[in-house]
C-alpha cells in the first residue's frame, strides 16, 4: 500500500513515482511583489527585513492531523517550528515581516525552520500571500476523510460553545448555501475546510508540484513511522530519527462541563485559573456518531471531491469511500 504521506514528482512509499499536480508543468500565478493589499487598501511593510524566514510551512487542514505532525517534527533534533499558529498570513498579516521574522530569532543549531497554522489551507489569501513571502518554501498539507474531518470541526466549536446549531441543521445551512453560490458561498465552514479539491488546485497554481507534501491523516494513524520518514526525506532532514511521541495522539477532542466555569477560570490569576480549567474539562472524550442521514448526504456531496483528489495526487484513497 502507499505510504503515509506523499509528495510532488517523488517517490511515494512503495516505489511508484507520483504527480501532486496532475495537470504537469504550468506558469505559476505568483502574486507581484508588493501586490499585496489589506482590506483598506494598505500595503504591510514587507520589505527590506533581514533575518532567516520558515523553510516550510505546515498548512493544515483542520482537524486533520496536523497538531500530530507539528509535534512530531517539532521533535526532531534537525528543525525548529514556530509556535504554532502563529496566524501570521491570515490575521496577522499587518504586524509586518520584521515581526514575523523574529518569530525564528532563537532557533538554536536547527537546520530548518518551520511555521504551523491550520487554516491556511483553506484561505485564499493566505495562499496567496505564502506565495509572495515564501515563494520557494515546502508546504505540507495532512487530509482526512472530509466527513469525519467535517463533524470533528464542527464538535469542536459545538464544544467550545460556539456552534448553538446541531450538526445535522449546519449541514443544512451549508449546503443551502453551497447550492446556491458555489464553492465561495459566505459563511460556510465545515464544508469548505473539506473542499480538499479546490484548495489542492489553488496550490497547484500558486507553487510548484515537487513543493507540496500531502500527508494522509488515516496512513499516518496507522503506520506513523512510515509516515514520519517520508515526511523528513521531503523536508531534507535524517530520517531515521523517531521522535518518542511519534504515534502519540495529540490535541484530542475535549468537551467542558460548564462554559460558565470554563470562561471564569480565564479571568481567574495563575495557576488558580489553569487549576479550575484542567478540574471543568472533560478530556479524550468522543462525540456522539453523527446522524447516519446527514453522514448520507456529506458522502455524496464528498464523492466527487475526493475523485477530484484521488486524480490530482494520482493515488488511491480507499479509506474515505
Amino acid at each position: 500500500p502507499p505510504a503515509a504521506g506523499f509528495h510532488g514528482r517523488c517517490r511515494c512509499g512503495d516505489g511508484r513515482r507520483i504527480a501532486a499536480g496532475a495537470s504537469g508543468r504550468r506558469q505559476r500565478e505568483r502574486p507581484a511583489p508588493g501586490s499585496l493589499k489589506e482590506p483598506d487598501g494598505r500595503r504591510p511593510d514587507h520589505g527590506m527585513s533581514e533575518g532567516r524566514l520558515p523553510d516550510f510551512v505546515m498548512l493544515g487542514a483542520m482537524r486533520a492531523g496536523s497538531t500530530s505532525l507539528y509535534r512530531y517534527i517539532d521533535a526532531h533534533p534537525d528543525v525548529f517550528v514556530a509556535p504554532k499558529e502563529l496566524q501570521y498570513f491570515t490575521d496577522g498579516f499587518d504586524r509586518g515581516l520584521d515581526w514575523y521574522r523574529d518569530q525564528f530569532s532563537d532557533v538554536g543549531g536547527a537546520r530548518i525552520l518551520g511555521e504551523a497554522t491550520a487554516d491556511y489551507f483553506a484561505r485564499e489569501s493566505a495562499m496567496r500571500r505564502i506565495a509572495e513571502i515564501l515563494p520557494d518554501a515546502k508546504l505540507v498539507v495532512s487530509l482526512r476523510n472530509p466527513v469525519d474531518r467535517a463533524y470533528s470541526h464542527y464538535g469542536l466549536l459545538a464544544a467550545r460553545g460556539r456552534e448553538p446549531r446541531s450538526f445535522a441543521a449546519a449541514i443544512d445551512d451549508e449546503l443551502r448555501e453551497v447550492n446556491r453560490h458555489g464553492d465561495r458561498a459566505d459563511g460556510v465552514i465545515y464544508l469548505s475546510h473539506s473542499m480538499y479539491d479546490v484548495h489542492l488546485e489553488r496550490i497547484d497554481r500558486l507553487f510548484a508540484p515537487d513543493q507540496l507534501f500531502v500527508s494522509i491523516f488515516e496512513r499516518m494513524v496507522a503506520r506513523p513511522e512510515d509516515g514520519f520518514a517520508e515526511l523528513c526525506r521531503f523536508l531534507g532532514v535524517d530520517d531515521a530519527v523517531v521522535p518518542d511521541n511519534l504515534g502519540r495522539r495529540v490535541n484530542p477532542y475535549v468537551t467542558f462541563r460548564s462554559l460558565r466555569v470554563r470562561d471564569l477560570s480565564r479571568s481567574l490569576p495563575s495557576p488558580l485559573g489553569r487549576l479550575v480549567a484542567r478540574l471543568n474539562t472533560n478530556r479524550d472524550t468522543r462525540p456522539d456518531p453523527a446522524d447516519p442521514r446527514v453522514v448520507e448526504r456529506l458522502v455524496e456531496f464528498f464523492a466527487p471531491r475526493i475523485t477530484a483528489v484521488e486524480q490530482r495526487l494520482a493515488v488511491a484513497l480507499p479509506e474515505w469511500r
